[in-house]
């Protein structure tokens, strides 16, 4: 089960907003005095290396960018990123916890924060990050920070709090695919069948097909013995994905 978020391109982890001020001319790097506008600047240069997967680059245009700032809360957030990436976890922490030290109300990075901290199995101080990115009334990403918390406090497992998370995201944003899916799962789980079956109707919707989507819809059609449905979740999964531990476990009827 995989947080999900959204800028970054870091597959399907971390949501990365808030990168939005204006930058203006720059100085020459030799001068590191306070430089705000330069330093703007090259947090955006450092993340849009960070997307393209250009490491080194990225990092020496975010440490240019603290040098010329170093109470730049989105060049801390985005070098925390970097490091997390490069799986420097000690450095993340430090700038993530830097991040929203310099701004208390940074939703962005209370969310990644909180991606970070379950990534970590801290679970519940991951989901007190998750809510207080949701107390800023501004923030554009409350939907997904409902659906990472969500998804992480169903690691605990409380699939109670979980669910109850799940539905707040998807009040916000119908179309939030991994809480349809795992809504999904837990209706499953609670011999909901029809409930469940809903659910896998309104994500085929909204997102493609993955071995574990079809391997749940599988289920709640074996479930509510409706074979032709079944039969054809099975085609699907088969088709697409032949090679998928999935599929070979429909193969072996260890459903």
């Amino acid at each position: 089960m995989h947080l999900i978020s959204r800028a970054l391109v870091i597959t399907a982890m971390i949501t990365l907003l808030g990168c939005n001020s204006t930058g203006g001319g720059t100085r020459p790097v030799s001068n590191v005095a306070l430089d705000s506008k330069a330093a703007e600047i090259n947090m955006r240069l450092g993340l849009n290396y960070l997307q393209r997967g250009s490491y080194a680059v990225a990092l020496e245009k975010l440490e240019r960018a603290l040098t010329q700032n170093p109470n730049l809360p989105s060049a801390h957030n985005t070098i925390a990123l970097l490091y997390q990436r490069l799986k420097q976890s000690d450095k993340a922490e430090y700038h993530f916890k830097k991040a929203i030290a310099l701004q208390a109300d940074y939703s962005e990075a209370h969310n990644n924060y909180g991606v970070f901290l379950c990534q970590n199995k801290q679970y519940q101080a991951a989901e007190q990050e998750f809510l207080s990115a949701i107390t800023n009334p501004l923030y554009t990403g409350m939907a997904q920070a409902y659906e990472n918390a969500g998804l992480c406090v169903n690691r605990i497992p409380d699939q109670t709090l979980a669910e109850t998370y799940f539905r707040k995201a998807l009040q916000l944003n119908p179309n939030l695919s991994k809480s349809l899916l795992q809504l999904a799962s837990l209706r499953l789980l609670d011999i909901e069948y029809e409930q469940a079956r809903s659910y896998i109707q309104r994500y085929k919707k909204v997102a493609a097909w993955t071995p574990q989507s079809l391997l749940i819809a599988i289920k709640v059609e074996d479930h509510l013995h409706d074979e032709n449905a079944e039969a054809s979740y099975i085609t699907l999964l088969r088709g697409l994905f032949p090679d998928s531990d999935e599929a070979l476990q429909v193969i072996r009827g260890d459903y």
